[in-house]
């Protein structure tokens, strides 16, 4: 026997159908504000019919449960091989669309652009995963719970920013981290302040992970040490000034080698030289 699917009721909810703004195309390089921004033109629309299968037939957005009850609701032959299914489109705009799943058509268009699984986006979290996506359906407060998110993680970036704000040597061995990038030594403190904010601004998450990281204090050893000449990088390898690798024996002195060499209660004695050596330098 097939299964068999309670009775369907209509949600009591409305969605919001947004466009997923994205600097491509002549949209690259424009403002907020401007009439393409994002890629769309300001009261343009597009305009979504049921899918077709790959062979050829219209797809069925509806279980049986679903267009029984919704054919008592509308009087409308919903069956896949009426009209209703060639003529019925989904108009979206630019501008935030809302849809009422109370309301049985709005129900059905709702249901038609979930059939678009490269288009439309079911879930405002996951609106990245594709960059085919154009729209994304938000429901309930999604889209403000993840500002919220983003404005306590940035929080938490700034107070921990506080901490090492006026350290040259933190803000260096933190900014080389975080972007994987080789950066001066003669840079200032004013200049590593801002790219250290700017950073916190636009990814206050990877900031807090790693400041969090509790291996965080050996991965600035490393760095500062290799900056200052103590430690060696040849290609991916670490070694000491004196040619000892920053390895057990049988591994390769990779970065993450290193740290876990760095950190083991056995080799507590080279990270002590090391750490004399900075402490001296300064």
């Amino acid at each position: 026997m097939g299964e068999v699917l309670e009775k369907f009721t209509l949600p009591n909810k409305t969605v919001k159908v947004k466009y997923i703004k994205r600097k491509k195309g002549m949209a690259s390089n424009v403002s907020e504000d401007h009439v393409i921004s994002g890629g769309m033109l300001s009261g343009s629309v597009k305009r979504y019919c049921t899918p077709l299968m790959r062979n050829g037939s219209l797809a069925n957005v509806l279980n049986s449960s679903e267009k029984e009850e919704l054919e008592k609701l509308t009087g409308l032959n919903l069956s896949i091989y009426s009209d209703f299914w060639k003529e019925h489109t989904v108009s979206l705009f630019k501008e935030d669309n809302i849809l009422d799943l109370s309301n049985a058509l709005d129900y059905i268009s709702y249901k038609i652009l979930l059939a678009y699984k490269n288009d439309i986006c079911p879930k405002w979290s996951d609106r990245n995963l594709k960059q085919t996506y154009e729209f994304v359906i938000i429901s309930g407060d999604e889209e403000i719970n993840e500002k919220k998110v983003g404005f306590d993680s940035k929080k938490e970036a700034f107070k921990l920013y506080g901490k090492i704000e006026d350290d040259k040597d933190k803000l260096l061995g933190v900014l080389k981290l975080l972007t994987n990038k080789p950066i001066s030594t003669d840079s200032t403190l004013t200049w590593l302040q801002t790219k250290v904010e700017e950073f916190i601004d636009s990814k206050p998450k990877a900031f807090v992970d790693l400041m969090k990281d509790s291996k965080f204090e050996t991965k600035l050893l490393i760095q500062s040490a290799e900056e200052k000449g103590y430690i060696k990088k040849s290609g991916s390898k670490y070694t000491t000034i004196d040619g000892l690798d920053l390895c057990e024996n049988g591994q390769i002195p990779t970065f993450e080698n290193a740290i876990a060499y760095l950190d083991s209660p056995k080799h507590q004695d080279v990270r002590g030289i090391i750490e004399a050596k900075l402490l001296n330098k300064k």
